[in-house]
């Protein structure tokens, strides 16, 4: 039988629908002590309440009885503790007070009366009391129009306006009837009322089994249930759902607001993550402050403090036995900070800083609030814009916690610290007293250790690598800049589909498929065109140019000598190359064909090696496809097609994919000798543009260069660290930008003019009325006109050169006498003198420019690439394009043919340079590399790995179609 509606049940329906459901299905949890604790007091408001309405009542009170028609038409002018009992509730009314006007039962009707023991009453008292207007008015026929509220410990009296036609009324209503009926329990959604709940310990293990989305606290109900309605029930899939943006310039924020995506973000990946720039004063003296007090009586009973000044700490600890004492508190307070200069408050949220607002507006000592409340920082908003903890909330105890700090009580928590100071009211007792005191202490000590942490967050942020991941004493973080976003452009991916069905039936709108599988049954035209070229396309044997008979003269297994051959016409290959006249470029094809081998003194069956490892296209083809593709950025597929169409040969994508996997590595010493050639040069300009890479993310192309050679390298990150490594035998000037990494190398260094010109610029449009700055401008723009005009006339030589260091020394020194007063000028007058040794370093050395223009002419070559496949190629696929770039950049400054330099198979390029009418006879056989496979080569290697036999290869040019049968052959020995 189900259970009856009674005040426990609407009550717990209004605290939370699942704990109401639970109430109904008569579950018993543990009542934690602050709940004890309320219903004690209840107990006692409940009997000064009802006597203070007798007495007003002057004795026409009738206690106790069950409410029938009967009752209500008596007219008695108050019914203390009436209840209702039907099937259906089981409802004990506090009190029912007669009022004027009619109803069924006459010229009077009742309004309910609630008493409780809250201090500051709140909507749940309100809708209590419209519920019970509801099952009221049903009795007497009329719905009360207010209701009277007797509250707290001094039986406060407040009378509120009732809808019990509300539509919030009705819904909570049949919900609990809905409930109680069919037994379906609401969803379970955790809120704040879980901290005092009995059956706290049970829902919050099912709301992590479910990973549900209220186990995040920030997020209330109406939240949730937009998520819910989007498909998102779990903080999994709403880590999922989170995108990195930029902020808008025009926004007005000073800082993001929170994101609940983020904070499920960093608990599936249990890292702390970091979004936009937090920042703390720095100050010599750290005051940590927390105040415990009662926030019903608004009262504070407690003050802890911690100092730390200099490595010394001083701890405080202000009591007051009553609120008139509280002013008491205060004053301690100030006496404590009156001793102390440069000094910073730190408190955990809003309660302390409401407390010295308070206390300062009581006492009318207004000039405190500049000394006080000033120099007062509160670290949870910090942490609430800026910093994403691993945790479900961003309370100091869970924060605390996760850092490593313990308190001395497990069930140390504000609720509790309000029991322990409730029963010290009540006995007296010095135990409670020091619980409350090492509590409050802990609480300080706890927000120490946190505000300790972020100032390590903030000097990483300031730090010139500006890393985006660390670790600091085991803990990850991460910058929320540094993540990702998904690839937006859908129209040119693959759509995903989620329903099977739906993919099927996208891949039958393809146009292939429906001019291949569908238009070619009804369009006579389209039928004849495509069977035409699928006639065309099924011939296998294409016109030799070549033909090439492959044998061997030793078994792989045994090594013997006496081998048998038997042909087969089946064991045919094709090798496509490309040769090039002056008069234009023309196909060539060769013909391979090889026969099964036998060896008479093991019995095994084999074919030689090289015919297994041949090369379908050969090296000018996959130069000429390289060629199009880094100099003129033609696609995979371009490339392809065009093969296909100009020179009939049947290349795909994926072939094209591989050309550059093989050319890469052909040419990888090459690449290698570059940076050799750079390091030990005399000048090295670098610089850096980011890139993004498939399932890696953004990460960064640095290029180093000089007059003639470039070198183009990937790394993940931005940081510097593996400069000091790549360069340590450099001995020459480096010529870069203001990127702070570049300064921890030990050699001379000259830094870009055109960017510290192109920053002058920029800040002198931005502040048009600022003299200083066009002062400091015009001056710097003044002296490098007359070094320019000098380096017009004679060249980088340092003995020209020389003659502007006075003028240059003069600058500087007048830069560092000229008190400026606008900051960004005083900005630029600090940057000038810290790079005072590196803004000039070309006046005292031959051929070093003053700007970085090599660097980023070669970036500049990338960044047109990056155009079109940013965030589409693999790091591996970047590698190899880097690698072929960088050949291509540095025949382009040696202003020699990249394309002729492939074609000459030559991988010295200051050896081709020297020669330039190089032309090397193409391979007769050309392999694929060891261990290279291709991925449509399905045949298994029948030779012993170990054996290297040598093969006889029997070639005869023919032309036509006589090649392909012809006897006649020319032997040749293979090494």
């Amino acid at each position: 039988m189900a259970m009856k509606i009674n005040r426990d049940v609407l009550e717990s329906y209004l605290q939370c629908k699942y704990k109401g459901h639970l109430k109904l299905a008569k579950a018993q949890g543990i009542k934690s002590a602050y709940e004890l604790m309320l219903l004690e007091s209840r107990n006692l408001v409940r009997l000064a309440a009802a006597d203070k309405l007798a007495r007003n009542k002057r004795g026409n009170v009738v206690q106790g009885l069950a409410i029938t028609l009967g009752i209500l038409k008596h007219g008695t002018p108050l019914l203390l503790d009436a209840s209702v009992e039907d099937e259906e509730f089981s409802v004990c009314f506090d009190a029912l007070q007669k009022e004027a006007g009619p109803s069924l039962r006459g010229n009077f009707h009742y309004i309910p009366v609630l008493f409780h023991e809250v201090e500051r009453p709140s909507r749940l008292q309100k809708d209590l009391l419209e519920l019970y207007g509801l099952m009221i008015g049903d009795l007497q026929g009329r719905y009360p129009g207010s209701g009277i509220l007797i509250h707290g410990r001094g039986c406060n009296v407040r009378r509120f306006r009732m809808k019990p036609h509300g539509e919030n009324v009705r819904h909570a209503m049949q919900g609990i009837r809905e409930i109680r009926l069919h037994n379906m329990p609401p969803r379970l959604m955790l809120n704040s009322h879980c901290q005092i709940c009995e059956f706290h310990v049970q829902c919050h293990a099912e709301a992590t089994a479910k990973d549900d989305l209220s186990l995040l606290r920030r997020m209330r109900e109406k939240e949730i249930k937009k998520y819910n309605s989007r498909g998102i029930f779990t903080v999994t899939q709403l880590s999922c759902t989170f995108r990195a943006r930029k902020r808008s310039r025009r926004s007005k924020q000073k800082s993001p607001p929170h994101n609940p995506a983020l904070q499920a973000l960093a608990i599936r990946d249990k890292k702390i993550y970091v979004i936009g720039s937090p920042e703390l004063p720095f100050c010599p003296t750290r005051i940590y402050f927390d105040i415990e007090g009662d926030p019903e009586r608004r009262f504070a009973y407690l003050l802890g403090m911690i100092i730390d000044r200099n490595g010394t700490e001083e701890h405080h600890s202000f009591w007051s036995d009553t609120q008139a004492e509280e002013s008491r508190l205060f004053q301690q307070f100030l006496d404590v900070v009156a001793h102390l200069n440069e000094y910073c408050l730190y408190s955990y949220g809003s309660y302390e800083a409401a407390f010295l607002r308070r206390m300062i507006k009581e006492s009318g000592r207004h000039d405190l609030a500049e000394k006080i409340l000033i120099p007062s920082v509160n670290i949870l908003s910090i942490i609430y814009s800026h910093i994403y903890f691993p945790t479900y909330s961003n309370s100091l105890k869970d924060i605390g916690r996760y850092l490593g700090f313990m308190w001395t009580e497990a069930d140390a928590s504000g609720i509790q610290s309000i029991v322990w100071r409730n029963k010290w009211e009540v006995t007296g007792s010095a135990g409670f007293k020091e619980k409350l005191t090492t509590y409050n202490i802990e609480d300080c000590a706890a927000l120490r250790k946190v505000t300790e942490f972020l100032y390590t967050i903030c000097s990483e942020q300031s730090s010139p690598a500006q890393p985006k991941s660390w670790a600091h004493e085991g803990y990850q973080l991460s910058r929320v800049e540094e993540i990702e976003a998904q690839w937006n452009r859908r129209e040119w991916r693959k759509a995903e589909f989620s329903v099977p069905d739906f993919e099927f039936i996208n891949e039958r709108a393809y146009f292939d498929y429906q001019r291949d599988r569908v238009f070619i049954r009804t369009s006579k035209s389209l039928k004849r065109s495509i069977l035409a070229r699928r006639n065309k396309k099924g011939k296998k044997n294409p016109r030799a140019n070549h033909s090439v008979e492959i044998s061997t003269q030793e078994c792989p297994f045994c090594g013997g000598i006496d081998v048998n051959r038997s042909p087969d016409g089946r064991l045919t290959r094709w090798a496509f190359d490309l040769r090039f006249r002056r008069s234009g470029i023309r196909r060539y094809v060769t013909r391979f064909t090889a026969a099964w081998h036998w060896c008479a003194r093991c019995g095994e069956r084999f074919l030689p090696r090289e015919y297994l490892r041949l090369d379908e296209h050969c090296h000018s083809l996959k130069s000429w496809a390289m060629y199009e593709h880094v100099a003129h950025r033609t696609s995979y597929a371009n490339i392809a097609e065009t093969i296909k169409d100009c020179f009939g040969f049947a290349v795909f994508a994926g072939n094209v994919r591989n050309f550059k996997v093989l050319l890469s590595r052909y040419y990888d010493e090459t690449y290698k000798q570059l940076l050799r050639k750079i390091v030990a040069g005399k000048i090295l300009h670098v610089d850096e543009t980011e890139v993004h890479v498939s399932q890696t993310g953004k990460g960064y192309v640095w290029v180093f260069t000089n007059l003639e050679e470039v070198f183009l390298v990937y790394r993940q990150s931005r940081e510097g660290s593996f400069l000091s490594d790549m360069l340590r035998d450099f001995r020459g000037v480096l010529i870069s930008d203001f990127y702070a990494a570049y300064d921890s190398l030990p050699c001379e260094q000259q830094k870009c003019l055109i960017h510290l010109m192109r920053d002058f610029n920029h800040d002198l449009l931005r502040n048009p009325w600022d003299e200083d700055l066009k002062s400091l401008a015009s001056d710097f723009g003044r002296l490098l006109r007359k070094v320019m005009a000098t380096v017009d006339q004679y060249g980088l030589l340092h003995r020209h050169l020389g003659k502007h260091r006075r003028e240059v020394e003069q600058f500087f020194r007048a830069v560092a006498r000229h008190p400026y007063r606008s900051e960004v000028t005083q900005g630029y007058g600090k940057r000038l003198l810290k790079y005072r040794e590196k803004l000039f370093t070309f006046l005292n050395h031959d051929g070093v420019p003053w700007n970085n223009n090599n660097a980023e002419h070669a970036v500049k070559k990338f960044a047109d690439y990056r155009e079109i496949a940013d965030g589409q190629f693999s790091e591996a696929g970047l590698n190899e394009y880097l690698v072929l770039l960088s050949i291509y950049l540095t025949c382009k400054y040696k202003v020699i043919s990249f394309l002729k330099f492939l074609f000459s198979r030559e991988k010295d390029i200051e050896a081709f340079r020297q020669s330039v009418n190089l032309r090397r006879s193409p391979a007769a056989l050309e392999l694929c590399p060891e261990g290279f496979v291709f991925s449509r080569r399905k045949r298994k290697p029948d030779w012993d790995q170990r054996h290297k036999p040598d093969s006889v290869m029997i070639s005869r040019e023919r032309s036509g179609k006589h090649a392909v049968g012809s006897k006649r052959a020319i032997r040749v020995r293979l090494a």
